[in-house]
């Protein structure tokens, strides 16, 4: 499908922002190798130092010269929100479940402002994670978060993504409850994005299905506070619909011995990296 000159402009000065190594390739895959830069935000995960070292040999391999890596620690919050009534925050999500995570995740808002203030400048057109996080989500969410607060002072057009899922569904609904914005669709980049994917399933870092066939096309939408007058009464905005499984917040008393012992152990190695 050829790209229309409308859509060109939109990515004229473009960057994508996505929290992990892996997520620019599951959400963004029709303008990797369009943009003028792609920006991952995470890299160290201080549990898991199999994803760290093939995060960092998978980047070293990537198939596209225009990647960076702001090398972010991450917060390993994901299962700290009750996604049936989640909380909106400033810096992203309220986190009920984990007060290291939190303290972490708090901190990381800050960082990722200050780290893309410098890595945005010059850039017309940025595209993130959605307000609801994809799948549901916490760190694409506080992405989304940090890239917006940058909007108003860097005067960038900010793209958001259309994929959800049944457990981000209730955030996604409210968020378009409060507006709804212009979009534009283009088709996935399923060669390149297979190809992307196997090198980080070589490098042991892969954090999605092993099965997963993207969708045919993926739409972004225009995050604007004043949306055209056209839009006033809402407009068609295709989702791209994911269904995963829900994990409860409560844990077994097994769970959670694990859980607080691994806590003790990431907060000790968090204090010798200086990142606590």
């Amino acid at each position: 499908m050829a790209v229309s000159h409308k859509i060109m402009e939109h990515l004229e000065k473009s960057v994508i922002v996505a929290a992990h190594p892996d997520d620019e390739n599951l959400w963004f895959s029709s303008i990797l190798s369009k943009v003028d830069k792609v920006i991952l935000c995470f890299l160290p995960v201080v549990s898991n130092p199999t994803w760290t070292e093939g995060r960092r040999n998978s980047l070293s391999a990537y198939p596209l010269d225009n990647i960076s890596c702001l090398g972010l620690a991450e917060s390993e919050v994901f299962e700290g929100v009750d996604w049936g009534r989640p909380v909106k925050t400033k810096y992203g999500l309220r986190i009920t479940e984990n007060q290291l995570s939190d303290k972490v995740y708090r901190k990381n808002f800050d960082s990722l402002k200050s780290k893309l203030r410098e890595h945005l400048k010059g850039y017309c057109n940025v595209f993130t994670h959605n307000p609801w996080g994809e799948y549901g989500h916490v760190e694409h969410v506080q992405v989304y978060r940090a890239v917006k607060a940058l909007q108003k002072e860097m005067q960038f057009n900010l793209w958001f993504s259309n994929y959800a899922s049944n457990k981000s569904a209730n955030l996604m609904v409210s968020e378009f409850s409060e507006i709804v914005r212009d979009s534009m669709t283009l088709p996935t980049d399923k060669s390149l994005a297979k190809e992307i994917a196997s090198t980080y399933k070589l490098k042991e870092c892969w954090t999605w299905y092993d099965d997963y066939e993207w969708c045919d096309s993926e739409t972004f939408i225009n995050n604007t506070d004043t949306p055209p007058e056209r839009w006033k009464y809402g407009t068609l905005v295709p989702i791209n619909l994911i269904i995963v499984e829900e994990q409860p917040v409560q844990q077994s008393h097994l769970e959670m011995f694990t859980s607080r012992a691994k806590g003790k152990l990431r907060k000790l190695i968090l204090k010798i990296q200086g990142l606590l």
